[in-house]
């Protein structure tokens, strides 16, 4: 995103004490955390955009500096009881703030329940219905705008506070959605022991129980998986009992944390990817736009941002009665696997859809165009604006100063014909 956003806008980028890859030297970079000194140059920016989602060991800076320095948010989940507590639990050190929290965001009933949270046998941030305290009342009410990734979201937004001023944008995707090089492709089956004949059927991110892996697991046990390999691509045993109890020893590879790289490569490498969620949290799934972008035949969860998708694009099956589901899982992947053509025709409807959808220049404008009504910025000012920024920054470069009254008048003139 911020080398789409930075073809139309200048662009600094403030870290919470790491360095970002892949980020072109073009960009100021502002360590705020071990530098809370520079939090008061927010104030110069026309924007700031704050990336919040439900993760606490990555986000809890982000929301700690939004509370102080109002912004726009791209809100990735819906449902921030994870953030919420451990920024409460962890960063402040105080259950009886969170608990003051759970009733601001609701009333005494929600406070009653964090307190029995807090007072129970698991930790806090393993309670296993996050859903029932979203936590998302003041990121939503002291946002300067709010920006989703499905109406669904933008719809729960509004019964929140209805005044938000929330718009949808689809998620950015990797810039890169060039074929797997025939070289990789036989470098990844040679290291997770897959054959050339096998079909490769994948899950992303996570392995967490809210990706129904039990569910397909269950399925599979049900289908001939002599050529099957079904691969588990990121970290989390849960599933390791689950394996040996469906006999599926020989099918399921579980490859744990992998580069971005790798992790995308496994995408283009798979014949069908299976992206299930429930519980739900109001997300986005950053590996299904991946899978859309690499023309992945696709099973979902018809649920919420992915029930948006289109129809013709994805399969979605219901998630409401769990043995309907497995029936379902069990027959969509048998036709999956038996028909390659249906798997082409979804697989061209996913890349047309992610052609005509997840365009960067629409949604970096869509983006941009946003702010810009919001804060009532005059585009064509803005525009001469930074235009003059630019010509005084290569000014400074070439060694020009105050004193040298004559070349500036010179440039000024120009600048003045020009714009």
């Amino acid at each position: 995103m911020v080398e789409a956003l930075s073809e139309k806008a200048i662009v600094d980028i403030w870290v919470s004490g790491f360095v970002p890859l892949g980020i072109k030297s073009k960009h100021e970079i502002y360590d705020y955390v071990n530098h809370p000194d520079f939090l008061e140059n927010l104030t110069n920016y026309d924007a700031v955009i704050y990336n919040i989602g439900n993760n606490p060991y990555y986000h809890s800076h982000i929301y700690d500096v939004f509370l102080k320095y109002n912004g726009y948010v791209i809100l990735h989940d819906l449902v921030l009881y994870y953030l919420i507590t451990g920024y409460f639990l962890e960063m402040l050190n105080s259950p009886k703030l969170l608990v003051e929290e759970a009733n601001y965001n609701g009333d005494t009933n929600d406070a009653k329940l964090m307190e029995s949270i807090l007072g129970g046998e698991l930790p806090p941030l393993q309670f296993k219905s996050p859903d029932r305290l979203p936590l998302n009342k003041r990121v939503i009410e002291h946002a300067k705008g709010i920006l989703v990734h499905s109406e669904y979201a933008k719809n729960e937004i509004v019964k929140v506070f209805s005044r938000a001023n929330c718009w949808v944008i689809p998620q950015i995707g990797p810039s890169d959605n060039e074929e797997l090089l025939a070289s990789e492709a036989t470098h990844l089956r040679g290291k997770y022991g897959i054959r050339d004949n096998d079909l490769i059927i994948s899950s992303f991110g996570f392995v967490a129980e809210s990706k129904r892996i039990q569910q397909v697991l269950h399925a599979l046990s049900q289908i001939d998986t002599k050529n099957i390999k079904y691969l588990l691509v990121g970290e989390g045993d849960y599933v390791d009992k689950l394996i040996k109890k469906y006999k599926l020893e020989s099918v399921v590879i579980q490859t744990g944390y992998t580069s971005i790289e790798e992790f995308d490569n496994l995408i283009k490498l798979s014949d069908i990817v299976v992206n299930l969620r429930y519980p739900y949290m109001g997300e986005t799934s950053a590996s299904m736009i991946r899978a859309l972008l690499f023309g992945k035949p696709t099973i979902v969860t018809d649920i919420g941002w992915f029930s948006e998708l289109p129809d013709d694009a994805i399969i979605k099956i219901c998630y409401k009665d769990e043995e309907a589901e497995i029936l379902k899982l069990k027959q969509h992947l048998k036709l999956l696997i038996e028909n390659g053509g249906i798997r082409k025709t979804y697989s061209l409807k996913a890349t047309q859809y992610a052609k005509d959808y997840l365009n960067r220049s629409e949604i970096t404008n869509s983006i941009l165009n946003g702010i810009l009504q919001t804060e009532d910025i005059d585009v064509d000012s803005l525009f001469k604006l930074n235009y003059c920024d630019n010509v005084s920054q290569k000014l400074i470069e070439i060694g020009l100063v105050n004193t040298d009254q004559l070349q500036i008048k010179r440039v000024a003139i120009n600048l003045f014909d020009i714009l």
